[in-house]
């Protein structure tokens, strides 16, 4: 089974991308979906409530996700603690329901598993994949996208600052996919890279460990 990691810059059509690669036949592993179940793990509530108080949570006693950002996404020394403590808690327990979705996956006999996860280098995990496909577009396009998530600039900049820059995104992946022209446009250089990836590919090893030699290593990304 064929490992394939996806980043890209904050709405730049990653998760597009990756929702395409899913109907051809690709097992979407989002990291987002998983974090934010992760999030809502009654133990995790616990430990969020306890260190941050119940203002987080929801009338229905979830996590309210835009408070915690809030708590979360800052330039001062107390939003970075806030941040490496959430990450603490929620990465961890990312990565071992990942681990065990790309498992299961490779029992299925998926050909591919599609790693969708924006800190993919930041976290490390791109040492577990086969390839890498990096989706960007202009930040206009990226900007008009980011009015029906109900984002302005600021919000579309603040999660940039988070993640590394996509020039080294770009770099260490196999592959760069523009997205500033129609759907068809994108899904048609999908498709193309797709095919190219089945092709030279070996599918029949299933791999047991979520770890291995770099393909591209994160130690080589600026702290």
């Amino acid at each position: 089974m064929i490992i394939l990691g996806m980043v890209g810059t904050p709405a730049g059509g990653k998760s597009t991308a990756a929702e395409f690669l899913a109907g051809l036949g690709a097992e979407w592993i989002n990291a987002d979906l998983i974090a934010r179940s992760c999030l809502n793990l009654p133990e995790v509530i616990d430990i969020l409530a306890g260190r941050f108080g119940s203002a987080i949570l929801g009338n229905d006693g979830s996590v309210d996700r835009k408070t915690v950002a809030d708590l979360v996404f800052g330039d001062d020394s107390v939003s970075r603690g806030n941040l490496q403590f959430l990450e603490s808690q929620v990465l961890p327990r990312t990565r071992t329901e990942m681990h065990r979705r790309i498992v299961e996956a490779a029992h299925q006999d998926r050909v591919v598993a599609l790693l969708d996860a924006p800190l993919l280098f930041e976290s490390g995990w791109d040492r577990g994949c086969d390839a890498i496909w990096c989706v960007d577009a202009s930040r206009e396009n990226r900007l008009a996208r980011c009015k029906k998530r109900g984002w302005d600039a600021g919000e579309l900049d603040r999660r940039e600052a988070k993640q590394i820059a996509i020039e080294t995104k770009s770099r260490l992946s196999n592959v760069v996919m523009r997205n500033d022209s129609t759907l068809d446009a994108l899904h048609e250089n999908l498709r193309r890279s797709w095919d190219d990836l089945v092709r030279i590919n070996d599918v029949g090893a299933v791999r047991s460990e979520f770890a291995g030699p770099p393909h591209c290593s994160s130690d080589r990304v600026p702290k």
